[in-house]
């Protein structure tokens, strides 16, 4: 552990890291002896306070989370490594046109977040480790996933936790201007790989589509946070007598409008903030609602008011729903898991005289993966509700 090659660090003796569990990030906090400032942006290898391997990582000198890890073992993170890397990652994946390819920790390359859309690659990167080796990850990406062309995005909210500067998109090969038909969880749809969401859309909802869909049939539908339109066209497809999506993004409904007339649907768009747009419904107006808000618990600090909203986006959504209808609700923070999240939906339908029974238990896709070491993996929840 003393290689003059290497940086390293150790915890502080006594302290309880959840490194020393299994979980990928150490805080600076916890460290006794820190590398050189040099080091920053660096592979460094982390050992407990009594000399015990944690595993190799990066180095954020300054940063909260201080230490992220890539492998458990003593490695570098190379072109052999990443390309190891890459092709596990591929090999627990489903061969769908649009999937998640790489999420960060959980494929062992903190920072990086990869998702496909047939032959094109949306790319986001957040640590000052992986601007760093950015150059040889593409290198490799292309070499073993040969794209098109790759969209590299450096505008995700995490960059600022690492002091790292909000910058434009960058093309590595041909990426479309305008938006692009892709299949995504058996439709196609538009999707705007530029200036979508994220990186393009939310693709964590895809194995949740046919679960909600077939209950669609008849049924009057509203999507609340609808986005580009994921729930309420597959509803649309499915059969529904109505549907109706919420959104406050004209961008986001301007492709959900033209996903819808690509398939003949009629459905409403409403471009309307959702606790407004719930006000003006009547009761009982909708047999069937989906509630997929974005988080909004992001942090302790924040998370009583985050449920405050939670609840009464709930309390709007039961008071429009009809008796006897469907209820489907999602929470994407890790901060407000299932059991946070069922037993909220629970209160408030009793605050409005209101039974629910749990139909199905929903999750983010399997291209997502989850580690039960880093329960930061595991951030989206949902059920799906009869609700008397």
């Amino acid at each position: 552990m003393n290689d003059p090659e290497r940086g390293a660090l150790r915890l502080k003796p006594g302290v309880r890291s959840k490194a020393l569990a299994g979980h990928p990030w150490i805080l600076s906090s916890e460290i006794g002896t820190k590398p050189a400032g040099e080091w920053s942006g660096r592979s460094v290898v982390a050992t407990g306070a009594g000399g015990e391997l944690v595993g190799t990582g990066f180095y954020r000198d300054g940063a909260r989370v201080a230490w992220r890890r890539f492998s458990k073992s003593v490695d570098d993170f190379d072109a052999g490594f990443v390309e190891k890397g890459l092709q596990a990652a591929l090999e627990k994946r489903k061969k769908i046109p649009a999937r998640r390819i790489v999420w960060s920790e959980t494929d062992s390359m903190p920072g990086l977040v990869m998702d496909q859309y047939g032959k094109h690659l949306v790319v986001q990167i957040t640590t000052e480790a992986m601007e760093r080796n950015w150059e040889m990850v593409c290198a490799a990406v292309q070499r073993v996933l040969e794209p098109e062309g790759i969209w590299v995005r450096r505008d995700a909210s995490g960059r600022k936790l690492e002091g790292l500067e909000t910058l434009p998109g960058e093309a590595r090969g041909v990426v479309p201007q305008a938006p692009t038909l892709v299949e995504i969880g058996g439709m196609e749809v538009w999707v705007d790989l530029r200036a979508g969401q994220k990186t393009g859309t939310y693709l964590d909802q895809q194995e949740n589509y046919p679960i909600v869909a077939m209950e669609c049939r008849g049924r009057k539908v509203l999507d609340l946070f609808c986005h580009s339109g994921g729930f309420a066209l597959r509803a649309a497809r499915a059969g529904a007598t109505e549907v109706t999506g919420v959104d406050t993004s004209r961008p986001s409904l301007e492709l959900a409008r033209r996903s819808g007339d690509h398939h003949g649907f009629t459905i409403r768009w409403a471009q309307e903030d959702v606790t407004r747009f719930l006000r003006t419904c009547n009761k009982g107006q909708y047999d069937f609602v989906i509630l997929d808000p974005p988080g909004l618990v992001k942090s302790r600090s924040r998370a009583e008011a985050g449920m405050r909203v939670m609840a009464e986006l709930h309390r709007g959504s039961l008071r429009a729903l009809a008796r006897g209808g469907l209820f489907a609700t999602f929470s994407c923070s890790h901060r407000v898991g299932g059991e946070e999240l069922l037993g909220m939906a629970k209160q408030v339908a009793r605050e409005e005289g209101r039974m629910m029974r749990i139909k199905a238990r929903l999750g983010q896709a399997s291209d997502h993966p989850t580690d039960p070491a880093f329960p930061e993996s595991r951030y989206l929840s949902g059920f799906l509700l009869e609700v008397e």
